[in-house]
């Protein structure tokens, strides 16, 4: 059970339209619950609007999950790094708002005269909040971290595909940097990959069997336009990555990631261009 709680688990920049349905979805899912259930006395207590009253308990819900799901995110970017975000993480931030949730739904309650605003009131709705958030915060976590598990499995086979012959002149690449002037050119086999960072990219390469590191001054939107060869593609908004060179492939919860000859670290695969690269991944 540690272990699986310190298994990578992906994070994904905050979208609006995925935090709300979100959101709704885990205000329906408490709506059902009260209204249906009626659990912690509810049964018993007599309102003419009853149903609608405790209805409101799932806005709340949906209030708060919003906050977690897409406001905080914002507010605290250097928190969510993807690299060290783990299981037991996500479920740690997803029961964090339960203390919020529980003074907001005492304020509703209060709001709708079906309970006092004390501090004794909130702290009897806190673990209230947390016995009917426990169940979906773990159920969401879990069911998604098994799909993109088995999504971004490791291929069966990491085989890439035959290299088809090429011409010439795009065996050879010719990279111009965006003063015009400096350019590096090398033969696309001893290509390993490209990281941009700010205004520069790093070419990683072989020269003279040697692993070499090569700085340009470029944008890796320009150098993805001067390569014109079918076997060297964009695989994420930082890398470009020689197909060919790729040693081994590895996948877990929050992609695919690349591993070449000569050097150790990964490369990663951001999940927008995981089919992309999954593509040539084959038998012959």
């Amino acid at each position: 059970m540690l272990s699986f709680l310190q298994q990578p688990y992906p994070l994904s920049d905050p979208n609006l339209k995925k935090a709300v349905i979100q959101s709704l979805l885990v205000g329906l899912f408490v709506t059902f619950v009260l209204v249906v259930f009626q659990p912690f006395g509810s049964y018993n207590w007599q309102h003419p609007y009853k149903v609608l009253i405790l209805s409101g308990f799932g806005m709340v819900a949906s209030v708060t999950s919003f906050l977690n799901f897409f406001v905080f995110p914002k507010l605290l970017p250097s928190v969510f790094r993807e690299a060290q975000w783990t299981v037991w993480k996500e479920l740690l931030w997803n029961l964090l708002p339960i203390p919020a949730g529980g003074f907001l739904s005492t304020l509703y309650g209060s709001l709708t005269g079906s309970m006092p605003l004390t501090l004794l009131q909130v702290t009897y709705m806190i673990p209230v909040v947390f016995l009917v958030g426990l169940f979906p915060a773990i159920l969401l976590v879990l069911v998604n971290y098994l799909y993109l598990l088995r999504k971004y499995r490791s291929p069966e086979e990491s085989i890439l595909r035959p290299t088809p012959e090429l011409t010439e002149d795009i065996q050879t690449l010719v990279l111009v940097a965006d003063n015009q002037k400096d350019k590096l050119v090398l033969p696309a086999s001893e290509l390993l990959f490209i990281e941009a960072s700010d205004n520069y990219c790093t070419f990683f390469h072989h020269e003279r069997g040697k692993l070499t590191k090569t700085l340009l001054r470029s944008s890796l939107s320009r150098l993805e336009s001067q390569i014109h060869h079918p076997r060297i593609i964009r695989c994420h908004r930082s890398y470009l990555v020689n197909l060919d060179r790729i040693q081994s492939v590895a996948g877990n919860a929050q992609g695919y990631k690349l591993f070449f000859d000569s050097y150790e670290a990964p490369v990663p695969v951001a999940r927008s261009y995981s089919a992309t690269v999954k593509a040539y991944f084959s038998a012959s």
